[in-house]
């Protein structure tokens, strides 16, 4: 079944079938995919069947249809296999929503209700939240090719000191211990919470991008100016860069890189650029 229209929350979209369902699967993602909360899951319960029985009686009331016309309308599967989209009717989705997260429902509601009343600002509304998303993606993508940049620099630096083979691992493990208060990749992997394949770097948001960056751009700053010796001083020198890069982010009263949210993969930030820059475009 073909999409017709859609809504936009929180800055991604939400597809709609021709009869004005809403896809159910958006939602789900929208929500962090949580497992045991698919629509499939939702939809067996006996309340959901319950609601769903009230709805249909009030469309074949309101609308003077026959049970059979509103028979199936307000729940669909369309496709087959991991291509398959369930769509609900606005008051079901409503549910699921809320079903999914209490916030979710209320972003809902609110959305839908004015997508439904032909709220004019809610166009406005909806690209400025798209054009915050493109400044949030441009400067993760920047930030993240920057780093990729500016490790090499610091790894070449480090090879002055005598670096070399797993040396280079620690000198970056040095300069995260700095900056996340003790932990070194596989701690902040682990807090973070990202799988096996996930890259922390891929992850950050831009403010903490920035702040990597900002520690490694100063480290490599320093080994210039110091000139270490030995492997472990320029250790000692990541580590520092580290730590003053912290200092300065609790002086200023900001929230510390670790405990910054996940953001979604840097791949999903390019897809959204692509994807969203041409609706606020000037041209």
């Amino acid at each position: 079944m073909a999409d017709t229209g859609e809504i936009v929350l929180r800055n991604a979209r939400v597809a709609a079938d021709e009869s004005g369902n809403i896809c159910l699967n958006d939602l789900w993602e929208l929500a962090g995919r949580p497992e045991n909360k698919r629509p499939r899951d939702w939809y067996r319960g006996k309340r959901v069947k319950a609601l769903e029985g009230a709805l249909q009686d009030r469309i074949v009331e309101i609308f003077h249809k026959s049970p059979k016309e509103v028979e199936g309308s307000t729940y669909k599967v369309a496709g087959r296999g991991t291509g398959a989209r369930t769509y609900a009717h606005p008051v079901l989705a409503l549910d699921y929503s809320e079903y999914l997260e209490p916030s979710l429902g209320v972003e809902v509601r609110d959305v839908f209700l004015r997508y439904r009343a032909n709220d004019v600002g809610l166009a406005n509304d909806i690209l400025d939240r798209i054009a915050e998303q493109v400044r949030e993606d441009e400067m993760r993508v920047h930030i993240r090719g920057e780093i990729t940049e500016r490790n090499r620099e610091l790894a070449s630096e480090g090879s002055k000191a005598g670096c070399k083979g797993w040396h280079y691992a620690e000198l970056h493990n040095a300069g995260y211990r700095g900056l996340y208060n003790g932990l070194d990749e596989g701690g902040i992997h682990r807090l973070k919470r990202l799988t096996k394949n996930q890259k922390i770097l891929d992850h950050m948001t831009a403010a903490e991008g920035a702040a990597n960056l900002f520690r490694i751009t100063q480290a490599k700053v320093a080994m210039q100016s110091r000139k270490p010796k030995t492997p472990r001083e320029a250790f000692d020198i990541a580590h520092d860069a580290g730590v003053k890069t912290r200092e300065a982010m609790q002086r200023i009263g900001g929230v510390m890189p670790e405990k910054m949210p996940v953001a979604d993969a840097i791949g999903e930030a390019k897809k959204r650029l692509k994807a969203n820059k041409p609706l606020i475009s000037k041209e």
